[in-house]
């Protein structure tokens, strides 16, 4: 059974912190597997794992509560996919969203007075000082003075046996340019089961100053979707095609972000005409690509330098994933200096 209820990272703050508080309650054996779930460990763990490190004996207990956590959007989880050794299917982690808010949550659930004080759309005559959150504003003359910032978004996911969460990648970017100061000057053309006729009408249509990619690739090239209903027929383009479509354009995207396996291969296909290139030195998991181009885009929308958003990219990866930190690499045209490039 897949997650059940509402619950949106991109706003409604206080319904959210209500909603997870009363889902998280106060049982003793759920609030052990939870504080497992978000203690010191930040790698990905099988139920027994998790299970230990909460002293938690029962297995069927354990399997259920994990289950709930889940399904109520306390906790997240990944397909283990030979991650960890092991029959186990699913491994668990931290969802970004409740570790933001965790004290918060916790609070909330331990209070049942201050979980009904707070405000919220559906109780807005509540009136308290409590957890009340502003998204940053700028003024629309301080917009104009910035260039604005058109990412192309490109997923592919043409094969069944290792799909990915391009889905929850996208959300997690989306939310995090919502909340960022300068979300009214950035616009995401998202691409979904992009083909390489997406990526030259998106150029055509947008001009983006950012290309996106997200999916399956190697040191050659990437795996665009194959164009038919069937799922497993892919579209292979090499980083040499790919770097003469990007050039065949009269406003080449400054920015290129390769969120694909062993995309490294591309830095002298695609430096031609690009002034930085963001890719991947190895095989990344699921969990840290999403991680990265998370706290990526967050960064850039809140007017970081592409070199300090890419750094906290880095440190994403670390938290979720530290044996991967280093994957994520970014390599820039000669010349060119990373920490004066600002996008948004």
């Amino acid at each position: 059974m897949g997650k059940v209820g509402i619950i949106n990272p991109t706003g409604d703050h206080e319904d959210n912190i209500v909603r997870w508080a009363k889902n998280l309650g106060t049982s003793k054996l759920r609030r052990k597997l939870f504080n497992a779930i978000y203690g010191r460990v930040s790698r990905p763990r099988t139920r027994t794992q998790v299970a230990a490190d909460a002293q938690v004996k029962d297995d069927q207990q354990a399997q259920n509560e994990l289950a709930y956590l889940y399904r109520k959007h306390l906790i997240d989880r990944i397909e283990n996919d030979g991650v960890v050794d092991g029959r186990s299917r699913y491994l668990y982690i931290k969802d970004e969203n409740v570790r933001s808010h965790k004290d918060e949550i916790i609070r909330a659930a331990d209070n049942k007075k201050l979980r009904d004080s707070i405000p919220t759309k559906h109780n807005p005559a509540v009136r308290a000082a409590t957890i009340v959150v502003k998204r940053p504003t700028v003024t629309r003359r301080e917009l104009k003075k910035r260039k604005r910032l058109d990412v192309l978004y490109l997923m592919s996911n043409p094969t069944k046996k290792h799909a990915l969460s391009l889905d929850k990648e996208v959300k997690a970017v989306k939310g995090e340019i919502l909340r960022s100061q300068f979300r009214d000057n950035i616009a995401l053309h998202q691409s979904e089961a992009a083909d390489f006729k997406d990526i030259l009408d998106g150029l055509n249509n947008h001009s983006p100053r950012v290309v996106h990619f997200s999916g399956h690739g190697n040191t050659s090239g990437l795996a665009m979707d194959g164009g038919t209903v069937k799922r497993g027929k892919t579209n292979f383009v090499t980083f040499d095609l790919l770097g003469k479509a990007l050039a065949a354009t009269d406003n080449p995207p400054e920015v290129i972000v390769l969120n694909a396996c062993k995309s490294a291969g591309a830095r002298r296909a695609l430096l031609g005409s690009a002034k930085a290139l963001v890719v991947m030195e190895k095989a990344v998991s699921d969990v840290a690509a999403v991680a990265f181009a998370k706290q990526f885009y967050g960064a850039i929308a809140s007017g970081q330098s592409l070199q300090a958003a890419f750094d906290q990219g880095r440190v994403a990866v670390e938290f979720v994933s530290w044996d991967e930190a280093s994957t994520p690499t970014l390599v820039t045209a000669d010349g060119v200096n990373a920490k004066n490039i600002r996008l948004a």
